[in-house]
Parts: C-alpha cells; structure tokens; sequence
C-alpha cells in the first residue's frame, strides 16, 4: 500500500466528479507503481464569514477544470515545534479539502475506498502527512476538517451546537465523487464498498453510520481509542464553559448576548487555535477540552444507545503497547508521584471510588505506591501503564467485548515494535521504548510524527510491509491473513478470552488480551 512518491515520474491525470473536472498527477514510482494523486480537493464551501460555526455548505459545480496537486489549507491549530519546521502547508479557515490517491483509472473495475480520518483530539493534525500513499488496487481518501474552536466551539444554548468538525467529516463522506455506473469516467467503488480508518477519536464512525446508507459501509479499524474512552465526547456545559473562559481571554465582556459574537467576529483568526501538548484540562482532568456534544442532530442520543442501534460490521481494533509513553516523550507529564496522585483524583471522580479504594487497585495491578514513591522508574513504569489504560486500553478492551455480541469478525491487535529511528530525539525523555501512541499508524502509512525525517531501517520496512499488506487484506476481503505473512490473525472469539496479535519482529496472537488491557 506505501509507496514513497519521492522522484517519481508524474504526468497529469483528468477526472469527472459530480462537481466538474479535475486535474490531478499521475505518478510512477522507481518500482513501477502508477498511481493517480488529486491533492486539495474542495468538497465543501469555505466556512468563513458568515458561514463559520455552520454546518457545511454543499459547493456548486465548478465550469472548467480545476487543478488539484497540492495539498489544500490545513484548520487552523498551534503546530508542534517539528511541524513549524517540516509542515509548509498553511492554515486557514478554509480547510474543507480532501486528497484522493487511486489506482489508474479503469472503466472495467471498481476498488474498494479507505476513508481516512485523521487524530489529534479534535484540535491537532491534518491529512497533509499522509504525503507517501500509493494505493494498490485501493482507493485512499484522506480529508481536512474544522479543528479546536472552529470545529467544536459551542454555547450550550443552542446558537451554537457545536459538532462542526463531525459535520465536514459526513459532508466529506457523502459519495459525490464515486461513479455510480461504468458509463462515466471518474472513481468508481462499486457498491458503495467504502471502509473506515480512523485514529484516536473514533466516535464518529457510529454518527456516519446512523445518518448514511446503510449499504455504504463494509468495514472500519479503530485505532488508539474508540467510542467507549471516557473522553470521546463531552457535556455541552463543559465545552460551553471552555469556550466562555476562551472569550474572556479574547476581550469579551459578559453581556446579555452571550459569547456567539465574539467568536464571529474575531478577526485574527490564528487566537482560534489549538494545542493538546500543555492543555491543562486533558492533562490534568483526563478529557479533551473540545469534542463531540450530544447536539441532537448528527448525535442525536447517547453514544451507547447510537452504538447498540448501528449495524455490525467487520473490524480491526488496536493500540500500541504504551499508549501513554508519547505524552511523557513530549513533556506533557513526567510520571512522578504527583502525575500519579493527579491520575488518580480524576479516576476517583469519574469511578465514585475513593482514593483509598483506588489505591488498592493501583496496588494489585501496577504495584504498592509506597514502594513505587521510592523509586523513580519503577514510578515512570507504573504510571505510564495506569494513563494508557486509562486513556486507551480500556476503551479499546470494551470495544472488543461489544464485538463479541455480533456476527461480523473483529481483529484485535497491539502495536509493540518500535525503533531508535521511529523516537527520533525522544529517548532522552522516557525510560524505555516501546509501541506507543500513533506508531501503528506511522509503520502503516509510512509517515512521520516523533522524528523528521524518519528513514526506516531495513527492520522498519519489514514490519511496514507487515501491516500495511495485513491491512489491505482486510480492506479488499475482510480477511487481513494473506500467503507470506509470517502470522495466523486469529478474530476475536465470540465466547472464549479476548485474544489479540502483537505485532513485533515476531508476530504472535497473545494468550491473554487481560495482560495488556485492564
């Protein structure tokens, strides 16, 4: 599926869309992969002026044809310090773009889709990353939307209902670029055969799948987090509230009229952006600042009452083996006694345990704190495992449980390679290396996130080409074991224990999902 596009030979390419034509490369790598790469595609009006913190607006058609070979805006956010650096895309407003990498055009076949969402808690990232992509006999779409308070902002009054970033996602989805028939010329996923890949905040796979057809999707792999975690959605008070202090920082003085219009009116649009790294409310309450609100519209009820109301469907779901050692790697928590004492008050609030009884749990899985206070790594070690499962490996453990009330196949798995290459610089700020946060998704798409550039060494590559082709097997037939691959993928049992693959220099399904999931 990964191909670098680096020095490849490229010719212009031309398709239909429902909006008009446009115009997009076709490359040829140095190994002989032709691929067809539409970059900055628009799929929806840009929501600026009056039309920010509105859904978005479906575009007209364009006469002529419209050029598509670079990557469109990013939403505007705080980069990381790399970004600055490595990431020369802008940010704007006027984000709503997608990239579309496909095999050559055939009017004789129809590919199945890969509708990538990308992370980032709502207010970090984009698709522009994802420069690498080569599909084989796959369709990639990778989409920007509305991130931080231009996504999410909301007044919890109903002027403002919040959810904007979820609605660009449907917009983005919604097939006005798949060929219905052979008789035109433009992509064409027979079927609507369109599968999901989404990373951390994976919520809104059950929004899309409530209000589209219900024949539109086939597949979807959840990936760092799920539905179930605690901080997939938020309550409208909440995110009101974050919202009201961001306008008192602004200048607003509290009047009758609320805090609507000082978000309309905010001219630099560059104060509306966000950063995860140093936000004291994911890291010291455990939640995300903005997401999801329960709007009654495009979530209309609670996430588990839309949950037992979706459709099955089969699925890949996974973390890395420490979901947490990125946040310690960036300087976002040390892993002190302290960290571990913050953890804990927000478990107590959101568990009604008391400290006490949290501490006896703390003790039977992770060790006695007493003992953890004296030594510093044996801290680190402890406190590392407690945030992952609290940030992803539970919800991921509950995702899996909830699969095996259906028909449809799950594949589970944990992320546990990684390389000194993969961390870059970042060794010097964690006790040890191992699978974490996003590095499933660098060895899938071949992408960086901790070091730039990141040259995979010949260990890396082999285990890219493992995922990557497991992956795409799943994509094309629901099945992700396929001749050569060096492991059985066993799904998820329907009666007996949570098995998983862990996915190392010697892949193996895992006896136990419980060793790793709490």
């Amino acid at each position: 599926m990964v191909t670098c596009l680096n020095d490849a030979r490229s010719t212009e390419c031309l398709v239909k869309t429902n909006y008009g034509l446009i115009q997009g490369k076709r490359y040829v790598t140095k190994n002989g992969i032709v691929a067809d790469c539409f970059l900055g595609v628009p799929y929806a009006k840009p929501p600026m002026g009056e039309l920010r913190f509105k859904k978005p607006q479906r575009m007209e058609p364009w006469e002529g044809v419209k050029k598509c070979r670079q990557f469109g805006n990013r939403s505007v956010q705080e980069d990381m310090f790399w970004d600055k650096v490595t990431v020369s895309t802008p940010q704007s407003e006027d984000c709503l773009y997608l990239n579309i990498f496909a095999p050559p055009i055939d009017p004789t076949k129809s590919y199945p889709v890969l509708f990538y969402i990308h992370g980032g808690g709502f207010m970090m990232d984009s698709a522009v990353k994802y420069k690498q992509i080569v599909s084989q006999e796959v369709i990639v779409v990778t989409i920007q939307y509305r991130l931080g308070y231009l996504g999410f902002f909301c007044t919890g009054d109903g002027v403002a209902k919040g959810n904007y970033g979820l609605w660009d996602q449907l917009e983005a989805k919604y097939p006005s670029f798949w060929r219905r028939s052979k008789s035109d010329y433009g992509f064409w996923s027979e079927c609507w055969n369109i599968w999901l890949i989404g990373f951390s905040q994976f919520l809104f796979s059950q929004a899309f799948i409530d209000y589209c057809p219900s024949d539109m999707f086939h597949r979807k792999i959840v990936m760092g987090g799920s539905s179930f975690c605690y901080w997939s959605t938020t309550s409208k008070e909440k995110c009101a509230e974050y919202c009201r202090q961001k306008a008192l920082k602004l200048g607003w003085k509290p009047r009758p009229e609320g805090i609507f219009l000082v978000f309309r009116q905010v001219l630099a649009v560059a104060l509306l952006g966000m950063h995860m790294i140093g936000n004291d409310v994911f890291f010291n309450e455990a939640r995300l600042p903005l997401a999801p609100v329960i709007d009654g519209e495009i979530l209309p009820k609670a996430i588990s009452e839309l949950r037992a109301e979706a459709p099955s469907m089969d699925s890949i779901a996974g973390v890395g083996r420490q979901e947490s050692l990125l946040f310690m790697a960036l300087g976002a928590v040390r892993g002190t006694g302290k960290d571990m004492d913050r953890l804990l008050h927000e478990l107590s609030r959101k568990t009604k345990l008391n400290i006490a009884e949290l501490e006896e749990v703390v003790a039977r899985v992770y060790g006695d704190l007493k003992n953890l206070r004296r030594d510093r790594k044996s801290m680190q070690n402890a406190f590392v495992t407690c945030l992952s499962d609290t940030f992803a490996n539970f919800g991921c453990y509950r995702y899996l449980e909830h699969s095996q009330k259906h028909d449809k196949p799950t594949y589970a798995y944990c992320f546990d390679y990684t390389s000194r290459a993969m961390w870059g610089w970042f060794p010097i700020m964690i006790p040890y290396m191992t699978g974490t946060h996003c590095s499933d998704i660098i060895y899938l798409f071949d992408c960086n996130y901790f070091s730039s550039p990141f040259t995979m060494t010949k260990k890396d590559r082999k285990i890219s080409k493992w995922t990557s082709t497991s992956f795409m097997q799943f994509v094309k037939t629901g099945n992700p074991n396929i001749p050569g691959l060096p492991f059985n993928w066993e799904p998820v049992s329907k009666s007996d224990e949570i098995r998983m693959l862990n996915i190392n220099e010697k892949p193996a399904m895992a006896g136990k999902v419980s060793s790793l999931l709490i």
